[in-house]
């Protein structure tokens, strides 16, 4: 009778812990925006050709770029999402903003391939500012992450040149901060160039940005996927 009971009380125990591991801290918390500007100005500073004063060769490119990202997300009955501003509970839909701010400098090279074709692959250092913002519906925003942290950016700009005003070109690149956040952009952008030395970039980007370890005591992970329109300003010198 006693060894019964005491397979009972396991027994009870365990469905409980079986219950609880279905509840707690979620580990994914999606931003997926599907209508997200991007903006962004660039300086980069080449050698000249003495005789087509074209630009060519090794150089240096500054910038800033900039997006929002919003989206929906549902908690239920039991989950929760912890963060650095604190612990939302479900029953509960959050509506997430999340803004990622970039500065960085590369060395670049600019390569020529006859009169039209160019090719930039870039390589420097960045920094990076993710902010979260997320409003359960209870009249209050929680602001759940704001880090500014400094890492390693690279890609590459092919570029198809009509003549000296009309441009198309791609970019490609990822950065990397190490135990934090890493993420990649896609852009395609029409390039005019109504006066010397002045680009203006439109067009449209993807941007995957990923939060994998928050650190100690963290357990959510953040997922950000924005695509949408992107503007940029151009300055060549």
């Amino acid at each position: 009778m006693q060894h019964t009971r005491r397979t009972w009380a396991w027994a009870g125990v365990l469905s409980c812990l079986a219950m609880l591991a279905g509840c707690g801290a979620i580990q994914h918390v999606p931003v997926n925006d599907d209508n997200s500007a991007s903006v962004a100005v660039r300086a980069s500073f080449h050698r000249r050709s003495a005789e087509t004063n074209e630009r060519y060769g090794s150089g240096i490119e500054v910038g800033y770029e900039s997006y929002r990202a919003r989206d929906t997300q549902t908690l239920a009955a039991g989950e929760s999402i912890s963060l650095d501003g604190g612990t939302v509970f479900g029953p509960s839909t959050l509506q997430h903003e999340a803004r990622l701010r970039q500065g960085y400098v590369t060395y670049n090279h600019l390569l020529r391939f006859g009169p039209h074709f160019q090719l930039e692959p870039f390589v420097g250092l960045t920094r990076v500012n993710l902010r979260i913002r997320s409003d359960p519906g209870s009249g209050s925003t929680l602001l759940l992450l704001d880090e500014w942290r400094s890492g390693v950016l690279g890609g590459v700009t092919p570029r198809w040149c009509f003549n000296d005003w009309v441009a198309i070109e791609a970019r490609l690149s990822y950065f990397d901060t190490g135990d934090w956040v890493h993420g990649k952009s896609y852009e395609a952008a029409l390039v005019l160039s109504p006066v010397p030395n002045v680009s203006v970039r439109l067009g449209y980007s993807e941007r995957y940005h990923d939060v994998e370890t928050l650190g100690s005591g963290w357990s959510s992970e953040v997922n950000i996927r924005a695509r949408g329109p992107l503007a940029t300003l151009q300055l060549n010198f």
